[in-house]
């Protein structure tokens, strides 16, 4: 049996790693003198303004696939739209809580809020929604936080007549604005926005006069949910009819009982009876 002899083969791998050595020695002093004597400093700015390079390139390329999904995501925008132009409503529907929100914003809007107005909104409130009592003060001071001015904070209403009058119909303006959005006309449930007017006519007439503030956010909201003008002269006629009629009944009945009386009485119900069918019939129309 052949054995390794340790002693030759250390031998031999020292005379290999030494010849190694002089190698790389020789080839170091065939390199030029400026290779010898790299700029440390050179070199890493050369490799700074390369990094950039290829930095701005990738901006670049990510601002040109920006551009390219902001287009990808207009035309499918604009595909959607088209496909549900169909499907859009000529008046808007609301949510039951976004419809008392603007319901109690017309309450605020002539800086005041009286009783009947109040007794009018828990009636609509309840009728809406069994559970309205259960966030009702919550979104009345949503209302009130909308309608304060920086300069009214603290105080429980800002009168109409202040120097804040003007800020203060513009905010609350402003917020029943945002809550008719266009996918309000894309609803498939919600109360109708002929109803909302009818019901905003109704808070307001439920004052002795009818405010031109009231009036005037009654007529945007109208505007902005596709009630057309003549449709709310129409409300406002048919409420006022209806008013007249409560006062006459109210004197008939305050009055001595007669047969005359009585007559006159169910000719005045009658007359109620058909305005509000004719108010059904064009709210559901």
């Amino acid at each position: 049996m052949t054995l390794f002899d340790m002693k030759k083969i250390r031998e031999s791998l020292s005379k290999s790693a030494g010849g190694i050595k002089k190698s790389f020695s020789a080839a170091a002093e065939k390199l030029p003198d400026a290779a010898k004597s790299i700029n440390l400093t050179d070199s890493m700015k050369d490799m700074a303004e390369k990094s950039q390079t290829m930095v701005d390139a990738l901006k670049a390329k990510s601002e040109e696939m920006a551009v390219s999904r902001k287009e990808t995501a207009d035309e499918a925008k604009i595909a959607i739209d088209s496909a549900m132009a169909d499907q859009k409503r000529s008046e808007a529907l609301f949510s039951v809580r976004d419809a008392l929100r603007i319901m109690y914003c017309l309450m605020l809007i002539d800086g005041t809020v009286i009783a009947e107005e109040e007794s009018k909104f828990s009636e609509i409130g309840k009728a809406y929604d069994p559970d309205f009592d259960i966030y009702k003060k919550q979104l009345i001071d949503e209302c009130v936080s909308v309608a304060q001015t920086e300069t009214a904070q603290g105080v429980e209403f800002v009168s109409i007549e202040s120097e804040d009058s003007e800020e203060y119909y513009e905010q609350l303006h402003n917020y029943v604005g945002n809550l008719i959005q266009k996918e309000n006309f894309y609803r498939t449930e919600g109360i109708r926005a002929k109803e909302l007017i009818w019901n905003l006519l109704a808070i307001a007439y439920s004052e002795d006069e009818y405010s031109e503030t009231e009036k005037q956010l009654i007529r945007f909201v109208a505007e902005q949910s596709g009630v057309h003008h003549s449709t709310l002269l129409e409300m406002e006629h048919e409420l006022t009819s209806l008013i007249e009629i409560d006062k006459e009944e109210e004197a008939l009945k305050s009055g001595s009982p007669s047969t005359e009386a009585e007559e006159k009485l169910t000719l005045l119900a009658e007359r109620k009876n058909t305005i509000m069918k004719g108010i059904d019939a064009l709210i559901s129309g």
